[in-house]
């Protein structure tokens, strides 16, 4: 009997948390198919819709807003980052959990230390050094403080792939005439795969919702990422489309949420496996 009041708390603890994480997205939903005078006049939105609506919105959103082309641009920032911070990082993790040197273990608690601090208390320094080497309002102005964000991140989680790792494969794989570099590469990335993954998926989500140092190093309208694009909205100078602000993030969310359900069991796999020091 015990055991059963357990499963069924555990149930309703679990029901609770659910309804907590999805009532914002529901209620967000229910607002991006009303009209901008029903969200003023129902509140609560009724569960009553209007297709033509609901066309009207997310065609104005996808359209007239452009938030393909911002989502467009997300997915080249967010790509291209997370390929740079893997390239650079993993083989750093690699020489980080093979290689013994002096002050090894504090350098690797120093760089994940990095990821700790916040993009507000850097992100005029970084706008200074990409406006001085002529980088502002660019992909690569853009690209690159997301690589130094993420890559921290990277080396931590590769760490400790790459120590689950039997030494003894590195041995015999050097015994057999390979060196290093071909150790890692022929031998260790395909065990260290999950690893990869993992460290992949969360900096790309980082990068995705992040939002000031974009701010920041983008002017142009063009080169706007989908968060800056939807705070584009919200402006003193006219009144807020309530109906339109909330459409706009259902298209920004949408995206990585499925994103998030389709690599889920990955993240389960990779955490299992070691990613989680």
């Amino acid at each position: 009997m015990t055991r059963q009041l357990e499963r069924v708390a555990a149930y309703v603890v679990l029901v609770l948390i659910a309804i907590v994480a999805f009532a914002p997205f529901v209620y967000l939903l229910l607002l991006s198919t009303k009209r901008r005078i029903d969200i003023v006049a129902d509140v609560p939105p009724t569960l009553s819709f209007d297709w033509n609506q609901i066309v009207k919105n997310y065609s104005e959103v996808i359209g007239s807003q452009g938030m393909l082309g911002f989502a467009l641009n997300s997915v080249i920032v967010v790509g291209l980052a997370t390929l740079l911070a893997l390239v650079i990082g993993v083989p750093a993790a690699y020489a980080f959990s093979r290689l013994r040197f002096r002050g090894s273990e504090s350098w690797a608690s120093t760089i994940l230390s990095f990821r700790f601090m916040p993009p507000v208390a850097v992100a005029i320094p970084i706008f200074l050094m990409i406006k001085g080497v002529g980088l502002q309002n660019s992909y690569p102005g853009l690209i690159l403080p997301y690589v130094a964000f993420t890559l921290p991140l990277v080396v931590w989680i590769m760490i400790g792939f790459f120590d689950e790792i039997p030494r003894e494969i590195d041995d015999a794989a050097l015994v057999d005439g390979c060196g290093r570099i071909a150790v890692l590469w022929r031998v260790l990335l395909p065990l260290a795969r999950p690893g990869m993954t993992v460290a992949a998926i969360f900096g790309a989500i980082f990068i995705w919702n992040e939002f000031l140092v974009a701010l920041y190093v983008i002017n142009s309208r063009g080169l706007q990422t989908v968060t800056l694009g939807a705070a584009t909205l919200v402006s003193a100078q006219r009144p807020i489309d309530w109906n339109i602000a909330a459409a706009v993030g259902i298209v920004t969310v949408v995206p990585i949420f499925l994103f998030s359900l389709f690599i889920q069991r990955y993240i389960v796999r990779g955490i299992t496996s070691g990613a989680v020091r």
